[in-house]
């Protein structure tokens, strides 16, 4: 069977969750489908390139200015399936962005209108798309990202001490949108001989965050998160603060790792957290705090094994639902 020929499209080539997720691509589970490769393109341009690709996957969020190279990819590579990952825009990050909905709402149908298939990362995202009708039902589907969680699948879980402080994590880009500042307001109300929280990072909002937590012995900044594994494994739970979040990868590496999670009532965060962590207004501080301060070691100990157990289909859920995105082409390329 001919392997198809798949180019990934990406407007920014930093690291960050949209490189990271790129990563299933590269899985053994794809390889033997589709030979993927990545391009960076500027989608400002008005003419997009020529490609020797049966499937042109793109991952940069629509926009206006990028409308002209959106449909001059779709007249340049007829012969070509076309396939939007939608990772950024979301209903939070509409109402936190967005002066002018409709005229928002009205550059994303024209814009997805284009292709041939809208792949949303979570259920919450894919909600919004469509609730605003942005594109039809038959051609959106819902993948989750990717990242490589099998080795925090097999993160071996040390049993605390009885007693022992509850250890709280969090960590991500010191930037607005992770919503940092309202957990250490929430820490501001936890007895500090219960509860630590261990934030690790860096970002333009680094010292900001420090002095937000200054006589608070019991945050703590850790730095850059380089080893998350290490990072989790001292972690009893994470916190996902954000203002908005397409999916929240970190809240899907702690399921994996047996951290219960306490997210946003967001986007792709509640999802996650049924049954395994918590859903939370992190504005009401007080509530949240009360809510922390009544958990307990066993609730944590089995929300730690519901989280993980949770995740363990994933991975393949994630190959299954790219093979057949892909071979879904495949009538196209014998064409």
């Amino acid at each position: 069977m001919k392997r198809l020929n798949v180019v990934h499209l990406l407007d920014d080539m930093s690291a960050g969750g949209v490189t990271q997720a790129l990563g299933v691509y590269g899985r053994p589970e794809l390889i033997e489908f589709a030979d993927s490769r990545v391009e960076q393109v500027d989608p400002n341009q008005r003419h997009a390139p020529r490609f020797d690709a049966d499937v042109i996957v793109t991952h940069f969020p629509p926009r206006w200015r990028a409308l002209p190279f959106v449909y001059s990819l779709r007249r340049r590579n007829p012969r070509a399936r076309l396939v939007h990952v939608e990772h950024s825009y979301t209903r939070a990050w509409e109402q936190a962005n967005v002066p002018h909905k409709w005229r928002f709402r009205a550059m994303l149908r024209l814009a997805l209108r284009q292709y041939d298939q809208v792949v949303s990362v979570s259920n919450g995202q894919a909600d919004w798309l469509n609730a605003i009708e942005a594109v039809p039902s038959e051609r959106l589907r819902v993948v989750a990202p990717y990242s490589d969680i099998d080795a925090l699948l097999e993160l071996q879980r040390k049993p605390r001490a009885a007693g022992a402080a509850i250890v709280i994590g969090a960590f991500g880009r010191f930037a607005e949108v992770k919503g940092f500042e309202r957990l250490i307001d929430v820490f501001a109300r936890l007895d500090p001989a219960r509860f630590v929280l261990r934030i690790g990072g860096f970002g333009p909002l680094e010292d900001a965050l420090e002095k937000r937590a200054e006589g608070l012995p019991h945050v703590e900044f850790v730095g850059p998160v380089t080893d998350r594994a290490a990072f989790l494994s001292a972690c009893d739970m994470l916190a996902v603060p954000s203002h908005w979040e397409s999916f929240g990868l970190v809240a899907a590496e702690a399921r994996a790792a047996g951290c219960p999670i306490l997210v946003s009532n967001v986007d792709g965060l509640p999802e996650q957290a049924r049954g395994r962590g918590y859903v939370f207004d992190f504005d009401d501080t007080r509530g949240v705090a009360d809510t922390i301060a009544s958990v307990s070691h066993s609730e944590i100990t089995l929300m730690g094994a519901l989280a993980r157990q949770s995740v363990r289909s994933l991975s393949a859920s994630r190959f299954k639902a790219w093979r057949e995105i892909f071979e879904a082409a495949r009538p196209t390329a014998a064409g």
